[in-house]
């Protein structure tokens, strides 16, 4: 959760529970606790909380205290009973709270609807080709989805989730269309990937030519070249600018490629791949620069390199949490 920004019932009900479990309330707290659990909202966010943590593997409890580091570098959270200061307990919990509330929203977002609208999509971690009836072809990314809509006039889909690359058979007759949170790209030519990410979109041109609307912006569409990428969203039309396609595409060959880009905004890719969930809670090492080639089948190897690199220690609750620090 961003600094200021409010917490859902979600993130509050994943806190307390991670608290509690903890044992790291007092008399006071539980009350409040109690007072708040009486809202049906709040109480219905708390039992999915709950449910999900059990179907997570079961965690186990963590050891001893976190006084020293293992000599791999992880350390442990201490037992129920053995209660760190209350400043101590929050930070950890509050990260905590943060992948249960993350593993809750995702269910929601594959859930049963997404399901019976999509016509293809992808676990985390899979990719997959999918052929068109007309001879083109889409490679979904992780975790993604796309709905199929081919008429006589168009040839339209939609990307319901995540990130996918469309190479496009010519049809004069009918334009290939790729729909993503409120705006469209219009193929001219053959090859590009759209990557949505809630209610923004980024389009990246590998051959020929796309057109980029936003009709919201109120601007006439932007075409891209060859290796060019367009970001929109609800402020509108960004920027275009010069990308290495290949290298921004390059999770179709299992790759993840990063020149000098901030920690956090690798963690985040990183997340993309992993079943759990990476969390940096020392706010002091996201702008570290990374660059490296990782495979994205093993996110947490790359990771442990990352670590190595930049002298850094995690936090391990088995493969579901981990938490980044100094």
């Amino acid at each position: 959760m961003n600094d200021g920004e409010r917490p859902t019932t979600l993130d509050e009900a994943a806190e307390w529970y991670v608290r509690r479990d903890a044992g790291a309330l007092d008399a006071a707290e539980e009350a409040l606790f109690r007072a708040w659990l009486m809202q049906p909202a709040n109480r219905t966010a708390y039992e999915e909380i709950s449910r999900t943590w059990d179907d997570l593997g079961r965690i186990p409890r963590p050891r001893l205290s976190m006084a020293a580091p293992r000599p791999d570098g992880i350390r442990r959270l201490p037992l129920r009973g053995h209660r760190p200061r209350s400043s101590r307990v929050r930070r950890w919990a509050a990260a905590a709270a943060a992948v249960v509330a993350t593993v809750v929203a995702a269910g929601y977002a594959f859930d049963l609807p997404m399901r019976l609208e999509a016509d293809a999509m992808t676990a985390t971690g899979e990719t997959r080709t999918v052929p068109l009836d007309d001879g083109s072809t889409v490679v979904l990314n992780t975790a993604s989805a796309i709905a199929v809509d081919y008429s006589r006039e168009r040839r339209r889909i939609r990307l319901l989730r995540g990130e996918a690359v469309f190479t496009v058979a010519k049809d004069a007759a009918r334009p290939f269309v790729v729909a993503a949170a409120s705006g469209e790209a219009v193929a001219r030519g053959t090859v590009f990937a759209v990557r949505k990410e809630d209610e923004a979109a980024t389009v990246t041109v590998l051959e020929s030519r796309v057109g980029v609307s936003y009709p919201a912006a109120g601007r006439t569409a932007v075409e891209l070249s060859s290796g060019e990428t367009i970001d929109y969203s609800r402020r509108g039309l960004g920027e275009l600018r010069a990308v290495d396609a290949d290298a921004a595409t390059a999770w179709r060959r299992g790759k993840l490629i990063f020149v000098d880009r901030p920690l956090g905004e690798v963690v985040a890719e990183l997340n993309r791949y992993h079943s759990g969930r990476i969390q940096i809670i020392d706010g002091s090492i996201g702008s570290h620069l990374v660059s490296g080639v990782f495979e994205t089948r093993n996110p947490l190897q790359a990771l442990d390199v990352i670590e190595q690199t930049l002298g850094l220690h995690s936090t391990r609750l088995s493969g579901l949490l981990i938490l980044l620090h100094h």
